[in-house]
């Protein structure tokens, strides 16, 4: 009978291989397979902002894409489809672990995995990931949230009414892909609130900017934050 091993979690980070954990690049040196989120494009490639990552720890001869999507269309059977694909190398004793970009719980796609790993009783072992705003904080060169003040994150915002709404409090305030909206330059030129903009962390293409004239001709892409530190009284 097979020795069967944990299934890892394991956060990359936020774009920059140098952010990943020592615990996490030893995890993925000890690995027998790794397995990483991607999502097919309209032309038949997939698309993986891990897998970047992977290449540039010299771990992509042993990565295997997930077809996971971004939006809700197909989203259980895609995850049910995912699992079993990670349950059969697992049953076979080898050592697996799924990675995902950022942290591995914080707004990730292995949480969705989790559940079904949970369900099925087979042990897991997690690595804790450095997600994207706590990045995005180091490149603005400030705190992110000072004294007495709060701390929320909004997720595909519903509106810039609902942003604004949390802005009038004393709180710091992290918007994860706001991409769902458009019109971010009129709105961050209407309010009277310092922030910081950031797409792809960590990465060649990493563009960062505290003016919304930057932002006038711009497409907001899915891997972007916007945060809007607080400073105290």
């Amino acid at each position: 009978m097979n020795t069967l091993y944990p299934i890892t979690g394991v956060g990359l980070g936020p774009g920059d291989p140098d952010l990943i954990t020592v615990k996490g690049l030893r995890m993925l040196q000890l690995a027998d397979v790794i397995f990483y989120p991607a999502t097919s494009m309209a032309d038949g490639r997939a698309s993986s902002f891990s897998l970047p990552i992977l290449q540039k720890l010299d771990m992509a001869h042993k990565a295997i894409p997930l077809s996971l999507p971004m939006g809700a269309e197909d989203r259980e059977r895609n995850y049910l489809e995912a699992y079993s694909i990670i349950r059969k190398e697992y049953e076979k004793g080898l050592k697996v672990v799924v990675v995902s970009e950022g942290d591995i719980l914080f707004y990730s796609t292995f949480g969705y995995i989790l559940k079904l790993i949970r369900q099925d009783r087979i042990p897991f072992y997690l690595i804790p990931g450095m997600p994207a705003f706590v990045h995005g904080a180091s490149e603005m060169g400030l705190p992110l949230v000072e004294g007495n003040g709060r701390f929320s994150v909004i997720a595909l915002p519903s509106s810039f009414t609902e942003i604004e709404q949390k802005l009038t409090g004393n709180e710091a305030l992290v918007v994860m892909k706001p991409k769902v909206l458009d019109g971010w330059y009129n709105f961050l030129k209407g309010i009277e609130r310092p922030f910081f903009y950031a797409e792809y962390l960590g990465t060649g293409k990493q563009f960062v900017t505290s003016c919304a004239d930057d932002l006038k001709e711009r497409a907001i892409p899915y891997f972007a934050v916007v945060i809007f530190p607080y400073f105290g009284d």
